[in-house]
């Protein structure tokens, strides 16, 4: 991922901040709801330990061989499979009479090193019964398992009971001869010839019968061993083979809801579900975010970035530039006033059409401001409301709607009758909208129109003109061709972007002279990222030195400031009539 799609990323993780900490707080909420509500469940266990012997590894199988099971795995598989076998619950139940269910008990082998250790647990609500249960079922199993072992060990000392009678007999059978043969010796004299022949023959039916004899006795002394080996095991299966580690004593902490656990997973899902809900939340917004995005759109350079003023309504009437001329929306107001004259570097500009795609979007407001700050700087400025729908520049300066441009237009009065002066500031001229005309667009379209434009601006300077939003009439189209430049006010996060790009479409349909667009309502930590020049001090510095004679030297007005001024005689950027001295102006102000 490289620098820019990371910021980007960020960006998009900044605007929708909002939405990422609602998915945590909400996700946070309902984990600890569900933390509150939930009954708690405590856990109650056991440890037992598996005591083996080498007499209960031997089996025995038909040919008497010894087989060691050496599968200690299995075997503690099968020792779990016993304490969970339907023999041991039956025989807890006849034994248990509490409110528990038995079938919850469970029996796992605990990760280590050996395969002999077995947990038995139950976790329930009530810890005291549960720890008694626990400990009950042991008992149970324990009773059970050495029951089970003196069954097994009494039916293999049965089978090598039975091997060896076996064996017996035909150890008898085998041994006949040389028992008739000793009889008949100890019966004979000692040193007479019948006994020495009776000896002589005893040790040639010996030879003949010990190779049968020899391996039946070896196998009958093996399993004499083994039965013994197996009495002495029958001994020590009074405990069951099993020796308890540590009962189970009652809980004191619940194991259920885990809270912490709880809290830290709704943490982490309230993140991934946040970030994705607004990464998708973004993409579906088809509003204009980001200077860039609105450059990007259009080709169209962005001239001014107006903040939004924290404690201004949108349906306010309050002109910032007059009302707090050291506040960052007016310093931004300045900025813009300074792009729009280099724009007239290269050709003059006269009269200035402002407008926007929608309504609510600030045009009104961005033509009462560049207005008042074009005549702060010492131009004569005449400011036009040509909204002849929803007009609102009167209401801004406190003055009558009529007369106004409607009666210009129809012949009713006199420009000398209808253009108003505010009182402040001095230069600024103000013709309201006039009386709402049945057919403004034809109004606007006639000859009359463009007669009364071109007179205004040889008379009177510099003229500012507030026109309907384009999408919904088409009165800034007729207005847009009679202009010598055209602001397209972009309302940040409320304009999309396809309006945006229908608005641009229309103007040049009647290849209007749109210099620039002003992105309006920016919060102020967007309007001024990347900036290293410190806003807020200099308002501060600005209301220090507002009233002070020594307050900040005036910036010279360069050559190109004064050709773009033309008919308002003496362009001095510093002079203004009521207000503090403004900061330096320079291009990357504009930004």
């Amino acid at each position: 991922m490289d620098e820019a799609n990371l910021h980007d990323h960020l960006a998009v993780l900044r605007r929708r901040r909002r939405v990422v900490v609602v998915s945590v707080l909400v996700a946070v909420g309902v984990a600890l709801l569900a933390a509150i509500v939930q009954t708690p469940r405590y856990r109650a266990e056991t440890e037992l330990l598996l005591r083996r012997t080498d007499t209960q590894a031997i089996l025995i199988d038909e040919l008497g061989q010894i087989r060691s099971a050496s599968d200690s795995q299995r075997e503690l598989n099968n020792e779990l499979r016993l304490i969970e076998s339907q023999r041991v619950r039956d025989a807890v139940d006849e034994r248990y009479d509490g409110p528990l269910d038995v079938t919850e008990v469970e029996a796992h082998a605990p990760s280590s090193d050996t395969d002999d250790e077995i947990e038995i647990s139950l976790v329930s609500t009530d810890p005291a019964e549960a720890a008694q249960l626990v400990n009950l079922y042991t008992d149970t199993y324990i009773t059970e398992r050495r029951a089970r072992q003196l069954e097994d060990l009494t039916t293999s000392s049965e089978q090598i009971q039975s091997r060896l009678d076996e064996l017996h007999a035909q150890i008898v059978d085998v041994s006949a001869p040389l028992d008739s043969i000793d009889a008949q010796a100890d019966a004979a004299p000692l040193g007479s010839a019948e006994r020495s022949r009776l000896e002589e023959q005893r040790r040639a039916v010996q030879r003949q019968v010990l190779p049968q004899l020899g391996p039946l006795l070896s196998r009958e002394s093996s399993l004499r061993g083994q039965l013994t080996q197996l009495e002495v095991t029958k001994d020590l299966a009074g405990t069951g083979g099993v020796e308890v580690l540590a009962p189970a004593e009652e809980p004191d902490s619940p194991v259920s809801p885990n809270t912490v656990r709880y809290l830290a997973i709704a943490v982490l899902v309230g993140l991934v579900g946040g970030v994705a809900l607004a990464w998708t939340l973004d993409y579906l917004d088809d509003s204009v975010r980001t200077k860039e995005e609105a450059e990007d759109l259009t080709g169209l350079p962005t001239l001014g970035i107006i903040p939004r003023v924290p404690d201004l309504k949108r349906e306010s009437t309050d002109v910032v530039t007059v009302r707090e001329p050291a506040s960052l929306a007016a310093e931004a107001y300045r900025s813009l006033r300074t792009s729009v004259r280099f724009v007239g570097v290269d050709r003059s500009v006269s009269t200035i059409l402002v407008t926007s795609a929608g309504t609510s979007e600030g045009k009104s407001m961005t033509a009462a401001n560049l207005a008042v700050v074009l005549a702060q700087a010492g131009e004569r400025v005449l400011l036009v409301d040509a909204d002849l729908r929803q007009p609102r520049v009167h209401e801004f300066f406190d003055l009558p709607l009529r007369p106004g441009l409607t009666n210009l237009l129809l012949g009713d009065a006199e420009i000398g009758s209808a253009v108003r002066s505010p009182r402040e500031p001095a230069t600024l001229e103000i013709l309201p909208a006039g009386p709402l005309p049945p057919n403004p667009a034809e109004l606007l379209d006639g000859p009359r129109a463009r007669q009364l434009l071109e007179v205004m601006a040889a008379t009177r300077g510099t003229v500012v003109i507030d026109s309907p939003p384009l999408l919904p009439v088409t009165d800034a189209q007729v207005l847009a061709r009679l202009t010598d430049a055209t602001l397209l006010v972009v309302s940040y996060r409320e304009t999309s972007k396809r309006a945006l790009a229908r608005s641009l479409e229309l103007l040049g349909q009647v290849d209007a002279p749109v210099v620039g667009m002003v992105l309006n309502q920016v919060p102020i930590d967007q309007a001024y990222v990347g900036q290293n020049y410190g806003y807020a001090p200099y308002g501060r510095r600005a209301e220090a030195s507002h009233g002070s004679p020594r307050g900040e030297r005036e910036r010279p007005v360069t050559g190109l400031q004064r050709s773009s001024t033309g008919r308002g005689g003496g362009n001095h950027d510093g002079e203004r009539d009521g207000g503090p001295v403004p900061a330096k102006e320079t291009p990357g102000d504009t930004d």
